[in-house]
């Protein structure tokens, strides 16, 4: 059972105490023993169907060296329901290295899932009417970050931006388009800069302090010793 649980190095059943009156099942983590029933939602939705799924193939192979190793097809509805991005990016990996022989078929509405699904035959449903079309020849993303792969066909996203910038970066763009600005779009272009403000371009948080030191450098050259 330990193996399959992630972040999870012991299990054990505590017995009723004065302080605490009910038998319960606890997890050593990172953080220390937690009761089982303390966790997250997402936490135990997986912990519950990955236990489940152990158990039927210990029943379905009992001769098995490793049950776990033996084929089977799995059908999971949402797999990236209430769990924290680092384990949607992990969790097919980590399926599959525990269940080697078990076919997956998953739905989910996250890009990490798509993008860690890399040799995975990935299907896209998409409503036509009254009816679902099955689009299975869609573009290969291999390698693609997660804002590109929400921008593609695959979500159909025309923006990884907040809204509203968005939003402010179409009419700084239309406004740039006219010919002639008048003071009122002038007047509007600073305060749409001033809204918008720095846009990150760096794919990593240390990529977008390495830039910012450098455009405040640049700044500092414009301006000039003071």
């Amino acid at each position: 059972m330990i193996d399959l649980l992630p972040e999870v190095s012991d299990v054990r059943f505590a017995v009723p105490t004065a302080k605490v009156p009910a038998a319960r099942v606890e997890v050593l983590t990172p953080y220390g023993w937690v009761a089982m029933r303390d966790l997250s939602l997402g936490y135990r939705t997986l912990i519950a169907w990955m236990v489940d799924l152990a158990s039927r193939m210990f029943e379905r192979y009992p001769n098995s060296p490793n049950p776990l190793a033996e084929p089977a097809v799995v059908l999971v509805d949402e797999i990236d329901l209430h769990l924290h991005p680092k384990w949607q990016r992990q969790l097919i990996g980590y399926l599959t290295d525990r269940f080697p022989q078990t076919q997956f078929i998953v739905t989910a509405h996250s890009p990490l899932v798509v993008q860690s699904a890399t040799n995975a035959n990935i299907v896209v449903l998409r409503r036509k009417g009254d009816h679902v079309v099955i689009d299975n020849d869609v573009e290969s993303i291999r390698g693609w970050r997660v804002d590109q792969i929400l921008t593609s066909d695959l979500f159909g996203l025309e923006t990884a931006r907040p809204p509203q910038i968005e939003e402010f970066l179409k009419e700084r763009t239309a406004l740039l388009s006219k010919p002639r600005l008048t003071r009122e779009d002038e007047a509007r272009l600073l305060e749409l800069e001033a809204a918008i403000g720095p846009l990150p371009t760096g794919e990593t948080h240390t990529e977008r302090e390495a830039l910012e030191l450098i455009q405040r450098a640049a700044a500092r050259l414009r301006n000039g010793p003071k």
